[in-house]
């Protein structure tokens, strides 16, 4: 394999999600049928995400990219080892299925409030969450209320955190004049913030500003997603066997979000849902989850409301690939 079809490869990959769009995920070639995935150290979160687990999430949706880039240019996979935080393919055999780019583009992460569901694409979601043993789906108003109510107070546990607020604010670009506006991080665009909202992100979350109107009582309101959480068509738990690596789970994530992209569907991962151990175990005892399942993410997913979506931030192909 050339390096400019490895560029490609990593390319293509590279539009899989990660976490504040830090795209940890690093491509190599190891000898001529075989590469290798790494994750960044300098593109992990040492407070949001002090397990790498979501670094390992974000590294298996990548490892999933790279199987769909193969099979589009023609190659197929053999088999492949996973070890922490490195991942290695071997090349082999004929291609897989292939996944239409146009359907990794259109995947996009969805802060907005969405656009109200037909009575046939309520049920599709239903069907296609029934049809999957990894995913639990609610369509019930009462339901959605009380799990956006738990988004909202655990967001707020977890904002209270001065170091997890500044790591956050890192990785916003908050002004299009931004030099990594179009590279990585969470674009005013992305989240969905007007041009008041987002000249004020930075100072309302910063210290003290943040501390003082949380204890004037405003630290739910600066966090709330109410207003759009209750505009899903849906929740989606999206859970996995407890003993399976995060790479794998990451995987089948981004494979089912692909499938929801196919079907007509945004999707924005609710993620504090599954990392605030109280938030965690709410979530678990209202779908009814196993204890032998991990809970991955919960999904607010709904048909988007048609306006114009906003460009990928994604780093050039030539900083993804490196020497193995």
């Amino acid at each position: 394999m050339t390096p400019e079809i490895l560029e490609k490869i990593a390319a293509e990959a590279n539009l899989a999600p990660s976490a504040h769009n830090t795209q940890p995920t690093r491509w190599a070639m190891d000898g001529q049928n075989a590469i290798v995935l790494s994750l960044d150290p300098a593109r992990l979160l040492p407070v949001g995400d002090s397990e790498n687990k979501d670094a390992r999430l974000s590294g298996g949706a990548a490892l999933y990219g790279t199987m769909l880039a193969l099979a589009r240019h023609g190659h197929g996979v053999s088999g492949w080892e996973i070890s922490d935080d490195i991942a290695r393919l071997a090349i082999a055999g004929p291609p897989g299925p292939v996944q239409p780019i146009e359907t990794l583009k259109r995947r996009t992460t969805f802060r907005a409030g969405f656009a109200q569901a037909s009575l046939e694409l309520r049920k599709s979601l239903s069907d296609m969450c029934a049809g999957r043993s990894d995913t639990a789906l609610t369509q019930d108003a009462h339901r959605i209320a009380m799990l956006s109510e738990l988004n909202d107070q655990a967001s707020l546990n977890v904002m209270r955190s001065p170091s997890f607020r500044k790591e956050l604010v890192d990785w916003m670009r908050l002004r299009a004049s931004d030099p990594r506006w179009a590279l990585d991080g969470l674009s005013a665009e992305s989240l969905a913030l007007s041009g008041l909202e987002a000249r004020m992100a930075g100072i309302a979350l910063g210290r003290p500003v943040f501390e003082i109107l949380d204890r004037l009582g405003f630290g739910k309101a600066i966090v709330s997603e109410h207003g759009k959480t209750v505009t899903a068509t849906g929740l989606v738990a999206f859970h996995r066997p407890a003993e399976e690596d995060r790479w794998t789970s990451g995987g089948k994530f981004y494979e089912f979000w692909l499938a929801l992209t196919a079907a007509g569907f945004a999707a924005w991962p609710m993620a504090v849902l599954a990392d605030d151990p109280t938030a965690r175990r709410e979530v678990m005892k209202l779908f009814e989850l196993a204890e032998e399942r991990e809970l991955i993410t919960v999904l607010r997913v709904g048909p988007h409301p048609g306006n114009r979506q906003p460009e990928k931030a994604r780093l050039p192909a030539d900083q993804l690939v490196t020497k193995a």
